[in-house]
């Protein structure tokens, strides 16, 4: 009988255990310090894009709001007032720079009463 060599699956042993742990805390870390900068890029990439689609539109608006309020208020308008009883009464708005001179010129005028 011819000799037949059975293919016996050597045994191997065990990693060493230092091995393990040095490519167990590698891989922790690498992970750990991926983790942190991926949160780190988005917060800071999250509160750019706050400052530039909420907060710098609202303060374009009310700048320019104001300016539009304060060119209406430096120059001369004529504009009309519904009184309680229905009767129109026509009023001119003046600049405040102007309406301040006067009433440093003239002094305030006395309060009215109106009941």
């Amino acid at each position: 009988m011819a000799q037949t060599e059975t293919a016996q699956p050597q045994m191997m042993d065990d990693p060493e255990a230092g091995q393990t742990w040095v490519v167990s805390l590698a891989g922790i870390i690498i992970l750990s310090v991926l983790v942190i900068a991926t949160c780190v890029f988005f917060f800071r990439f999250e509160n750019k894009e706050v400052d530039e689609k909420v907060v710098l539109p609202a303060n374009a608006w009310s700048q320019g709001m104001r300016l539009e309020q304060e060119g209406e208020l430096a120059k001369y308008q004529k504009y009309t007032v519904t009184a309680p009883d229905g009767s129109a009464q026509s009023r001119i708005r003046i600049p405040i720079s102007r309406a301040i001179e006067i009433v440093t010129e003239r002094g305030l005028a006395a309060p009215t009463q109106q009941r």
